[in-house]
């Protein structure tokens, strides 16, 4: 059955507009009359005509994600806030992934314009010309979450990634590693350039140069780690510490040094990056930087909000503060003021 406004309304015995400003929160309606009314249209299974109602307010009360990588347990936490605090907010979300393709970027833009979204969260490319034109000519607001487009800093709400890994990189230096293998990430993120400058702000802080023989690419997947680690044994690197641009790469480098005999941590000590929930589960349990996640994305969609709402609300970057979490794949799990267990 298609349970209409005014079948609310005479079970009810209030009026049909009454009924209409009452499921749509409308403060002028009392909270006891909403609270009643609610209840009965749920009771009488009352799906609300959405489409009619954008139409009325000129806002269709969805947000649309865009999220980079599928297979990157990452995005699932961070939607998770997205999902959490959209739904406190009465915003539904589209949700499409891009693989980390700019072209796919620009192809989930235009979809969701025409799905007539009310604003964008996106974790973005770094530095494609035609998206940055793209956004430059965006009508609706958009969110850059946990990532920046060069030029556009101000969109972004981001973790601290130079800091945070240049926390990581100091934490084995201080302990005497010198020779350190680095996995990066992704080269079309900004993530990957900010962690890389990390590395550099730490090595000179010690006034120590890099080997950029020791520096690796990867697209960011488990069985990169794997494969990067590898590869450095069988060209004969010797290193004692093996840093990673997340959790899922030291993850498959755990698993190259199990195999090749080398016991973590004492022969070879391994960071990741982004503190995923399987990372404390891991043999050994792994020491890496938190990134809050859940609340990356409650505040790209706090700040999205405040911009749909107002139209005037200026852009400014949000910066949050990452931490050393020291767990069994490092030797020194000493606590100081950037670090926890």
């Amino acid at each position: 059955m298609n349970v209409k406004l005014k079948d609310i309304a005479d079970r009810t015995g209030f009026s049909i507009n009454t009924v209409s400003r009452a499921l749509r929160e409308d403060s002028r309606i009392s909270e006891a009359t909403r609270v009643t009314i609610r209840r009965i249209a749920n009771e009488m299974g009352y799906i609300p005509n959405v489409v009619a109602g954008s139409m009325r307010s000129n806002r269709s009360r969805t947000i649309g994600i865009i999220s980079a990588d599928s297979a990157n347990p990452f995005f699932a936490e961070v939607i998770q806030g997205i999902e959490e605090k959209a739904r406190k907010a009465n915003y539904s979300i589209l949700l499409i992934n891009t693989e980390e393709q700019a072209a796919n970027e620009r192809d989930a833009i235009r979809l969701l314009l025409g799905r007539q979204v009310d604003g964008l969260v996106i974790a973005p490319v770094y530095n494609d010309e035609e998206n940055l034109a793209l956004y430059r000519e965006l009508t609706i607001p958009y969110i850059f979450v946990g990532r920046y487009v060069d030029g556009m800093q101000d969109h972004s709400i981001l973790h601290g990634d130079v800091e945070g890994q240049a926390l990581a990189v100091d934490h084995l230096l201080r302990h005497g590693h010198r020779k350190i293998l680095y996995i990066a990430g992704p080269k079309n993120i900004s993530n990957t350039i900010d962690r890389l400058q990390g590395l550099t702000q730490a090595y000179h802080a010690h006034n120590l140069e890099i080997d950029e023989s020791y520096i690796l690419s990867s697209s960011g997947h488990m069985e990169d780690g794997y494969a990067r680690v590898n590869q450095a044994l069988n060209r004969g690197l010797s290193f004692t510490a093996v840093v990673c641009f997340n959790d899922l790469l030291a993850i498959g480098a755990l698993k190259s040094l199990h195999e090749n005999s080398l016991s973590v941590p004492d022969d070879v000590e391994v960071f990741g990056f982004d503190n995923l929930a399987m990372s404390q589960f891991m043999q050994p349990r792994l020491t890496t930087v938190e990134v809050p996640k859940n609340r990356l994305g409650q505040k790209a969609v706090e700040e999205l909000v405040r911009h749909i709402e107002d139209p005037a609300y200026p852009y400014t970057t949000v910066n949050m503060k990452p931490r050393l979490i020291l767990r069994e794949s490092t030797l020194a799990n000493h606590m100081d003021n950037n670090a926890t267990h």
